[in-house]
Formats: structure tokens, C-alpha cells, sequence
């Protein structure tokens, strides 16, 4: 009896530390995707920090709005309610970036950053 308990001891801890780690795997995909809401007038989050490799999708809820990089690397078409613009970030730095209806260059109005880290 005591060897068939000691088993299934070893047993649920081995499940135990499988889920752990699984958990642990989907925080860094999670981490690896960033995601800024558009409502009239705003980003939201206003700044938001991914790793290098990192995808950020920008989806709108209401209006009409663009996201375009401040120095004019990327740009979305004019988003409506419901459409979404990614775009990747493959290298760390600082990325401001605007609506170029209601924000402008430099953190003007309707304006964003996305840091991106090693």
C-alpha cells in the first residue's frame, strides 16, 4: 500500500511541474504580442513596452484613425471601427508614432511610443 501511495505522490507532483512549466511558456508568448486599443482620440495604452521580435496590433473601436510611425517607416491604412493594423519590431529602441488625423509628429495630441527591449 505504501509503494502505490509513494506513486501516486510522484505522480501528481510530476503533473504539478508539467503544468507549471506550461504556464510559465504562455507568459512569454504573451509577452511576445502587444496590443493598443484606439478610441476616439487615444491610444491606449499611450506607451506600451515588448520584447525585440515582438508583434503590436492597434485595434479600433470607434472612428476614423491611422498609426503611423513618426519618422514614416510604417504606416496603417485609415482604420474604421473594428479593424485591426500589426506591425513588428524586430530591433530595441523607442518608436513614437500618431494618428495623422488627430495627432501629429513628436507626441502631438492623438500620439503613442512603443518601446521595444532586448
Amino acid at each position: 500500500m505504501r509503494i502505490k501511495r509513494t506513486i501516486i505522490v510522484a505522480a501528481v507532483a510530476a503533473l504539478l511541474c508539467a503544468a507549471a512549466a506550461l504556464s510559465k511558456d504562455k507568459g512569454k508568448a504573451s509577452q511576445e504580442k502587444g496590443k493598443v486599443t484606439i478610441t476616439n482620440n487615444k491610444f491606449e495604452p499611450k506607451t506600451i513596452t515588448v520584447k525585440a521580435g515582438s508583434e503590436v496590433t492597434w485595434e479600433n473601436k470607434e472612428g476614423s484613425h491611422t498609426v503611423t510611425a513618426d519618422d514614416g517607416s510604417w504606416t496603417s491604412s485609415t482604420l474604421t471601427a473594428g479593424q485591426t493594423y500589426s506591425h513588428k519590431f524586430d530591433k530595441p529602441g523607442k518608436y513614437p508614432y500618431y494618428c495623422t488625423f488627430h495627432g501629429a509628429k513628436g507626441g502631438h495630441n492623438m500620439a503613442g511610443v512603443v518601446n521595444v527591449t532586448r
